[in-house]
């Protein structure tokens, strides 16, 4: 599947690159100052990982669905009665609620 130009443009991948590249552009410019040698290292350390924390807690959270969806379907063709699709989806939603962005 072929990704828009929007799609490339907005991918964490793309976004955490601009980022530190306009950090590396600023300090090479006018890096002679402590200040902004500070302030650009820390940028170029703590931006990508926040950014790369947040998305994997979405991604896993988004995973967590996917796979309870697939059991349930799998439970129903191999007879499962409610209570354990129910069982099933409980779990399901625990997974979900451990893996996603406590600050959402």
């Amino acid at each position: 599947m072929k990704k828009s130009i929007i799609d490339k443009l907005t991918s964490r991948k793309f976004i955490v690159t601009v980022i530190t590249a306009i950090t590396g552009i600023i300090t090479m410019i006018i890096g002679e100052n402590e200040v902004v040698q500070t302030l650009a290292g820390a940028a170029m350390t703590i931006i990508p990982t926040i950014i790369y924390c947040i998305t994997e807690g979405v991604i896993d959270a988004k995973s967590v669905k996917v796979i309870t969806e697939a059991t349930i379907e799998v439970a129903e063709k191999l007879g499962a009665d409610d209570k354990v699709k129910d069982t099933i989806e409980t779990v399901g939603e625990i997974g979900e609620l451990l893996t996603e962005d406590k600050d959402e």
